[in-house]
This record gives structure tokens, C-alpha cells and sequence, in this order.
């Protein structure tokens, strides 16, 4: 066990001045407290304390290039000697060019700050648009902190009408669940399963009012369910068929699938699309794009996207260059990311066959899922409910941190990677599931 004495004393110190101590809710887990960082070197992070951990979290998914990246970290110093501000500047050109040059739906974008109010502004476009009002969610997704989005379970399982509540036995959806949402919020979305499209085909013609769906293409913040193979060509079949927009929120799978995200990796064209987390590295910025016809509903500003920093310099500068490394020689440091993604998968998998423990690695080389289940595959929220056992998925992350990986649950792979990291926290998972297998 890691000695926490000096970030226990942050966290008592932080709790008198920052409500609950905590930057976030989901940075906030029982039995795993808070740890405070010092510094970062490669893919290591070294607390206050003095201990090393492999950093497999990355700030939750954002720092692909590594939380302690030379070109991000330039790109930082040189636009703050010019302009820290959101002042109209040729980097925000720059940037916006080099975004629609890599994202195939990309006929024009729009600078956001965050992914919850990129995810806000997709949205708004997208009735503009139609002119229509219901929006389609899908259960175990996220999509930012905002009344309207967060959360919720359906109705019935008949009625997909979102309410403010949760369910016994679902972590998730009771970790999203709050009080002083707006009573109304959630009157206007839909709750449906990821993978199936009987559900949604059933939806599109009981309610010709739908603006749009807006989905994960890979289901990446809980149990990293992929599209079953024809899932997404039929979800943007019955969108055209309905006159439905389709939304992907990219905020997790962009630049970090691959250099033309989930929609270029599956080869599948979204009307929309919102971005944020690895397309600034890590530093906030955030962006949501669309085919021309849809887009131009910003265009004489009756459609408002405000935001005082959005597209501010620095996160401009640091979109341009992480993208544009990103895109050194066609995409290159995605084989990288691969392999070295692999090689954890499989290490980890072998390591739970040595203590014969159920497991799979869901997800994709980029980003991926320990869970821990006797089924060849999950393939949606409410599988995961049913055939996984999701407490242990948390046990194995907090054991995970205490000997040295941390990965939120979800393990990502940045470029500051080296094989001899890979191999270190494989041992580490090795350890960790002999733990498991105890208990």
C-alpha cells in the first residue's frame, strides 16, 4: 500500500475552501482517495508523497500525447508570449483548417470550451435545423454535466421517455443521477440501448418530432461496448429514412480511434459531430463540426453559440499542434498507439487466464475496459447490468492505483508510452488479479 499522508492533508486542506474537496463528482470514489500529483514524466506521474504510478488515465482521456508533452507545452509558451485571450487571431484559422482537414463530417466547425457545452451547442444546432424537438440518448452514455443530457433512466421498458431517477443495482446511472436538476429537463429525450435497432426503428415511428440521436460511437465511459458489425450503417440508415440527424459524440473517440475518428475508423458519416478531450492534448478547448447545409444555420447568428472563450489562443495553438503532429506521416503515431494497446490487452487477458478469473478487455487498442464477465462479449448498457460484475471492475481499478496504474476504469494509451511501461504495469495487473482471485 502507497503512503497518501501528504495528499490526505491536501485533501483535508482542500475540503475548507472547495466544496467537497473535489474538482469533479467522478473524481470522487469511496475507498480510493483523492491523490494529489507533483509532476509528470513520460508516462509517470509522481505524486506529492513520492510514489510513481503508469498514467493510464490521462486526465481521463484527454493528454494523448502524455501530461507532460514538449509540443504541447510549447505550443502553450508561444501563443501566451503573443495572446492569451480570445482575441481574433490567424491561430484560430490555423486550428479550425487543420480539424476540418482530418474529420470527414467536418464541412465547418465551431470552437467550444468544454464537451458539455459542445455537446449543448450540437444539439441546439440540430433542432435549428429540423425544426423538430425530441432528442434519442442512449443508456450507460455520457455526454457532459447539463440538465438535459445527464443521466437518467427510461420510463418503462416500453417507454423511453427519460426521467430523473435511477436504478437499484446500476452504478452509473445512479452516479448521474442529481437533485436540482430542472423538473423539466429530461421531458424532451428519448433512453434507448446501444446495439439495438429494433428499439430505435420502434421509436422513429411512434414520434415523427425527433431531431436527432446522439450517440457514442463506441461506448466508452462505461464497459467499452463496440458497434456490432451493421449496427452503425443501420443506425444511419433509419436516420435518413426518419429524417433524423445523427450525432456522434466524439469526445472520447476522436483522435484517439484514430486520426479521423470513429467516423473514419467505421467508415460511417454523421450529420454532426462534437469533440473535446484529445483534440487539445489536454488542455481545454473543444469543437463540434457538420455538414454544410446544417451548419449554416449559424450563419446569420438566429442559432447563438456564445462563450467568451471559445476558441481562445491557447486551446487554438494547442489544437493545431496536436493535430498536426497526430498527422505526421499519414497517421503514423496510431500504429504506435495500437501496438503498444495490444500488447496491454493481451498481457492483462493472459495474466486472468493464469488465475482462471472471467475477463474480458473491451474497447479498442486506444481506450480500453477490464470487465469481468463469463460472456464472449457485451454489447450495451443493459448486458453489462446483467452479465458483468461491475463492483469488481472498480475493485480491480482501486487495487490498480494502490500498486501503481491509474486508469479511471478506462485504460488509455498516450505516445509518451514506452514498451518497458506496458510490460511494468502488465506485471502490475498480474499482481493485482492474483489479489482478486484471492478475495
Amino acid at each position: 500500500m502507497k503512503s497518501q499522508e501528504k495528499s490526505l492533508a491536501l485533501y483535508e486542506r482542500a475540503a475548507k475552501s472547495i466544496a467537497g474537496g473535489h474538482l469533479s463528482n467522478f473524481k470522487q470514489h469511496p475507498g480510493n482517495p483523492q491523490t494529489f500529483f507533483d509532476h509528470f514524466e513520460g508516462a509517470k506521474m509522481y505524486d506529492v508523497d513520492g510514489n510513481m504510478y503508469y498514467d493510464w488515465s490521462l486526465s481521463s482521456g484527454p493528454c494523448i500525447l502524455g501530461q507532460h508533452s514538449p509540443i504541447v507545452i510549447n505550443a502553450i509558451k508561444e501563443q501566451a508570449e503573443r495572446c492569451y485571450s480570445r482575441q481574433y487571431m490567424e491561430i484560430q484559422v490555423e486550428a479550425a483548417e487543420e480539424f476540418c482537414k482530418y474529420v470527414p463530417c467536418a464541412d465547418k466547425m465551431h470552437f467550444a470550451v468544454t464537451g458539455g457545452e459542445s455537446i449543448l451547442y450540437t444539439i441546439r444546432t440540430a433542432r435549428a435545423y429540423t425544426g423538430k424537438n425530441m432528442v434519442v440518448r442512449f443508456n450507460g452514455m455520457y455526454h457532459g454535466g447539463t440538465d438535459f443530457v445527464l443521466g437518467g433512466v427510461p420510463t418503462t421498458d416500453s417507454d423511453y421517455h427519460a426521467v430523473n431517477s435511477y436504478r437499484e443495482g446500476d452504478d452509473y446511472s445512479k452516479a448521474c443521477y442529481t437533485t436540482g436538476r430542472a423538473a423539466h429537463a429530461l421531458n424532451d429525450t428519448y433512453l434507448i440501448d446501444f446495439n439495438d435497432l429494433k428499439q430505435m426503428e420502434e421509436l422513429f415511428r411512434s414520434d415523427n418530432d425527433i431531431a436527432c440521436v446522439i450517440m457514442e460511437p463506441v461506448c466508452l465511459n462505461i464497459t467499452g461496448c463496440m458497434p456490432e458489425p451493421g449496427y452503425l450503417e443501420g443506425v444511419r440508415k433509419l436516420c435518413d429514412e426518419y429524417g433524423v440527424l445523427l450525432v456522434f459524440d466524439e469526445t472520447l473517440t476522436g483522435f484517439r480511434i484514430g486520426l479521423h475518428g470513429a467516423q473514419g475508423y467505421f467508415n460511417i458519416m454523421p450529420d454532426m459531430a462534437s469533440f473535446a478531450k484529445a483534440v487539445c492534448g489536454g488542455v481545454p478547448g473543444a469543437a463540434f463540426c457538420g455538414k454544410e447545409e446544417v451548419m449554416k444555420v449559424l450563419d446569420d447568428c438566429t442559432c447563438i453559440i456564445p462563450g467568451t472563450y471559445n476558441g481562445n489562443s491557447i486551446s487554438a495553438a494547442c489544437m493545431k499542434a496536436v493535430l498536426s503532429e497526430l498527422g505526421k506521416d499519414d497517421g503514423a503515431a496510431y500504429q504506435k498507439i495500437e501496438k503498444l494497446g495490444n500488447m496491454f490487452k493481451e498481457g492483462v487477458l493472459d495474466a486472468a487466464k493464469k488465475h482462471d478469473i472471467p475477463m474480458l478487455m473491451q474497447g479498442f487498442a486506444g481506450a480500453l475496459f477490464p470487465v469481468f464477465t463469463e460472456k464472449s462479449v457485451i454489447r450495451n448498457h443493459k448486458e453489462a447490468l446483467a452479465y458483468s460484475d461491475l463492483d469488481k471492475m472498480h475493485r480491480f481499478g482501486a487495487l490498480m492505483k494502490q500498486n501503481g496504474v491509474i486508469g479511471d476504469d478506462r485504460y488509455c494509451v498516450s505516445l509518451a508510452f514506452t514498451e518497458d511501461d506496458v510490460i511494468q504495469s502488465i506485471a502490475i495487473a498480474d499482481k493485482v488479479l492474483g489479489i482478486l482471485k484471492e478475495d
